[in-house]
């Protein structure tokens, strides 16, 4: 059931469009270790998907703050470089493993959730904001609500009016932030290098209109080696059928390198416009190919030059720290606000302490390890 929506509203707009994908071919087919409701409604006269969740800490972290702040914490661990902290940190997520579980974190409606690494909202106003908490608590007291992917560079005025109005501010990780408002980034060797490598390579580079639906199974496969096997079966399982339709309606633009000899797609980036910023929510290549191939740096120039070239901002996500500084990109801390004040003491108790101890020390580490 659609809540505070009107089915003439918007009909062509992109949310509606993405939630019609996800109940159309159902999650099990699309991001299959994604488990949630996923429903839409209305802020400032625009639809917005939000999921919906109860428990399920077997889940991937896009839905699931539980899997975000543990599961995938502890995936992590072997990134940060300092002996000490890691021991720390993996002394403080087994202690905070059993409390989250106690303050029911998964308990937790997500606002603007399209289930990738990214979600950007709107600039909502602060009348809407008020309005839409209320809302919500009537309809879900007992769940909380959250809103994930803020950043102080992009959302100041919306992070300080969640503040004012209650929300927790919560560090999520490190992201790189390309704008081309200063273009020096552009000018930075390492940016110049991959361009080159992007010239000379030998492999074909396939445009958004060049994909059939064929392509879609590599595409996944390329994702799937890198995204899922390489780094963590939490992140979300995109399949062969999600990610085709998402690039058929004009959601995501695909750029893919084929190998002129077997034929096959053995690297793409699928690049995801939010708010005017492009993001990348689908990054993959054949990992068991030769380094010297430069696969990754291939798919980061297409990137580059499409950033460039639009003249929009872009969110390189979180990861490769060292890769992404050294082509320009800007670190900054993402948050994820949550409302918990409806909530029983103990819940609150334990999510105000976690926010204190998260505030306090990882911000620190996630730029001392660029992660």
């Amino acid at each position: 059931m659609m809540f505070s929506s009107n089915d003439s509203l918007n009909a062509f707009h992109p949310s509606r469009i993405y939630v019609e994908i996800l109940l159309n071919l159902g999650l099990d087919k699309a991001i299959p270790n994604v488990h949630t409701q996923i429903d839409m409604l209305t802020i400032d006269n625009q639809p917005v998907p939000i999921t919906l969740n109860h428990e399920e800490y077997d889940n991937s972290y896009v839905c699931s703050p539980y899997t975000a702040y543990i599961s995938y914490a502890q995936d992590e661990l072997p990134l940060i470089q300092s002996k000490t902290q890691r021991r720390l940190f993996w002394g403080a997520i087994r202690l905070a493993d059993k409390l989250l579980k106690w303050a029911k974190i998964n308990q937790t409606l997500s606002i603007n959730n399209w289930l990738v690494s990214t979600n950007l909202p709107p600039n909502w106003s602060n009348q809407s904001l008020q309005k839409l908490t209320a809302d919500l608590i009537q309809r879900y007291p007992h769940h909380s609500f959250n809103i994930r992917s803020l950043n102080p560079y992009n959302h100041p005025q919306l992070i300080k009016n969640l503040k004012a109005q209650g929300w927790l501010m919560i560090p999520a990780r490190q992201v790189y932030l390309f704008d081309n408002k200063d273009r020096q980034w552009w000018q930075r060797s390492h940016t110049k290098r991959d361009q080159k490598l992007l010239q000379k390579t030998h492999l074909q580079h396939l445009k958004p209109e060049e994909h059939q639906q064929a392509d879609f199974t590599e595409i996944e496969h390329c994702f799937t080696q890198l995204f899922i096997e390489k780094h963590s079966s939490f992140n979300p399982q995109f399949t062969a059928a999600y990610l085709y339709q998402m690039h058929l309606k004009g959601l995501m633009r695909f750029h893919s390198f084929r190998d002129p000899k077997s034929q096959r797609i053995i690297a793409s980036i699928g690049l995801f416009t939010q708010q005017e910023i492009i993001t990348t929510p689908m990054v993959g290549y054949d990992t068991h190919l030769p380094k010297n191939l430069g696969l990754y740096r291939l798919l980061m120039a297409v990137l580059l030059k499409e950033t460039y070239d639009s003249e929009k901002m872009m969110n390189l996500s979180s990861g490769a720290g060292n890769f992404k500084s050294a082509r320009g990109g800007l670190p900054t801390i993402e948050y994820t606000a949550f409302y918990i004040n409806h909530l029983s003491c103990k819940r609150k108790l334990i999510m105000l302490c976690f926010a204190k101890l998260l505030n306090k020390f990882a911000p620190k580490v996630f730029a001392e390890n660029q992660i």
